[in-house]
């Protein structure tokens, strides 16, 4: 991320005047990145964002709502092999289970960005997972200017609390999430 893209966290103090969730678009391409060890040798992979529902108070973050839902069927690893087997029952179970979805419970604003906090439904589970969130303005725009915005989400969570079981003897437990997204205000 350029630093030339100013950390928006400095600019959200000054917005208390302005309490009220404003719709945010996500930009095209978006995509959830996950990374993963396999035998013990890092790899990777994306999700498409099929559907998000961005409302956002940079004054007062707890006001804020979001909703993300993924195309599990396109899910790819830097591993075509490895595609199906992921896709399989064991794991995501396509078949049956076709979209993953994320909704916030609550944000709460760090030294850093945010805390989003929220339930992940994988499969027919649904668990919470915590993300820390920072958001960055682009370097062309004022300082207060909110309405184009680049956005990195972080966390990671555990396959066996969703019962993404498969393959365990060659897939380590914990996958790392990374989400980098252009969203733009609406209205």
């Amino acid at each position: 991320m350029h630093r030339r893209g100013f950390f928006l966290g400095a600019l959200l103090w000054p917005l208390a005047g302005r309490a009220a969730p404003r719709p945010y678009r996500l930009g095209p391409g978006s995509t959830v990145a996950f990374t993963y060890r396999l035998s013990g040798i890092a790899s990777g992979g994306q999700i498409p964002i099929r559907d998000a529902d961005l409302r956002l108070d940079f004054a007062t973050l707890g006001n804020s709502r979001v909703t993300v839902t993924m195309d599990a069927t396109r899910a790819r690893t830097t591993l075509p092999l490895a595609d199906t087997a992921m896709k399989g029952p064991s794991v995501l179970d396509t078949a049956r289970f076709p979209t993953i979805t994320y909704a916030s419970t609550a944000m709460r604003r760090t030294e850093t960005g945010a805390e989003v906090l929220g339930d992940l439904r994988v499969r027919d589970v649904t668990a919470p997972v915590a993300l820390t969130a920072r958001f960055f303005r682009k370097p062309d725009r004022a300082p207060q200017d909110l309405a184009e915005l680049v956005i990195e989400l972080t966390g990671g969570l555990s396959r066996a609390a969703f019962g993404a079981t498969g393959f365990a003897d060659l897939v380590d437990d914990r996958i790392d999430l990374r989400i980098l997204a252009e969203i733009t205000r609406q209205g």
